[in-house]
């Protein structure tokens, strides 16, 4: 199978009907908390050692990859999956050797790096698995996950989105993976705090609040003015998005709570040969302060409340996944397979 910028693009036209499963044996085994003071890609823990990064200006972090459409971090590593190779890699935030924690993956997909561990999904095994991030054996945390595809921690806990089976999913403690929504159509982007799970509903053209406390699911944001979002992020207070428009790039906001989207950057996108990107905004990524995204050939940045956009990186070969820190942002390109790190300031 190609691959099509974020592949839920090439799937919303071929999917079939979706398989509902409700309840799914996954046996997980437990890490110690080697890196309880990091921050990763998705999750509100709050990084309290400075970062390692040491780069000035776009750096090069790693290379020789196929299709790596995503990364997560802790405080020491920037880790990414090829969905091509079929591995799932770590790199030194500070620079150095890449490493392949696993390799003959079924096109791993999502990943989020929790207490000392790397979390995965691997779409064409229709599986959720785990390592730890220092190296060592796989475990298996979700087995019969229909197209699993991204994933989030809310606290310590997985949650993902299965494409084919069109649910979103959490793994318990009880060692069995639990369906927390479904739908006939497929779930994609997801976002998380240590309270809440945002998702994309295409079957509701909407974003998807799960408030973890009660257990239950409302629309954050929805109806037909709505450009369907390819990608979530989320501080804690708003969810930043980016639509799945060909030639416009815009980056919104929207309270937790609900209410009125804002539009923090709006431009219009001719990038790969002077032809529009599908979709033109590759992901985005917060730290409170600014969003980060990937969109036109560029890696960009605009203030939480809106204001002019800063560009951080330009002339990158389909700039797509995106993460920052306290000291640098990380994003990968597919164009030539690379991952890199810029200093936020």
């Amino acid at each position: 199978m190609a691959v099509p910028r974020r592949i839920i693009v090439g799937f919303i036209a071929t999917l079939g009907a979706c398989g509902a499963r409700t309840e799914l044996a996954a046996p997980r085994d437990d890490h110690d908390d080697a890196s309880a003071n990091a921050r990763d890609a998705s999750s509100d823990s709050i990084t309290t050692l400075p970062s390692p990064c040491l780069a000035k200006a776009p750096t090069l972090l790693a290379g020789g990859g196929k299709a790596i459409q995503f990364i997560a971090l802790d405080h020491d590593s920037v880790y990414f999956t090829d969905y091509t190779l079929g591995t799932v890699n770590a790199v030194p935030k500070a620079g150095g050797s890449a490493v392949v924690l696993a390799a003959g993956q079924g096109k791993p997909s999502g990943l989020v790096a929790i207490s000392g561990a790397v979390y995965w999904t691997a779409f064409s095994g229709d599986a959720v698995l785990s390592a730890p991030t220092s190296g060592g054996s796989s475990t298996t945390v979700a087995t019969n996950q229909d197209g699993a595809y991204e994933i989030t921690a809310a606290g310590a806990v997985p949650y993902w989105t299965t494409l084919r089976a069109c649910s979103v999913a959490r793994a318990e403690t009880s060692g069995k993976a639990h369906v927390v929504a479904e739908a006939h159509q497929p779930f994609t982007t997801i976002a998380s705090t240590n309270d809440w799970v945002f998702w994309v509903s295409y079957q509701h053209k909407s974003v998807e609040r799960f408030e973890i406390a009660s257990n239950t699911t409302t629309t954050l944001i929805g109806g037909e003015g709505l450009e369907l979002p390819t990608t979530l992020a989320t501080d804690g207070t708003r969810v930043y998005f980016g639509g799945i428009s060909p030639s416009h790039a815009a980056i919104r906001s929207i309270s937790i709570d609900g209410g009125d989207a804002s539009t923090l950057f709006e431009a219009e996108c001719t990038i790969d040969g002077g032809a529009p990107a599908n979709p033109c905004v590759g992901n985005v990524a917060t730290d409170s302060a600014f969003v980060y995204f990937t969109a036109d050939g560029k890696v960009s940045k605009v203030p939480v409340a809106g204001g002019d956009a800063t560009t951080i990186a330009s002339a990158q070969p389909r700039p797509y996944a995106i993460a920052a820190d306290d000291a640098c942002v990380y994003w990968s390109n597919l164009g030539d397979g690379t991952v890199w790190a810029a200093p936020i300031k």
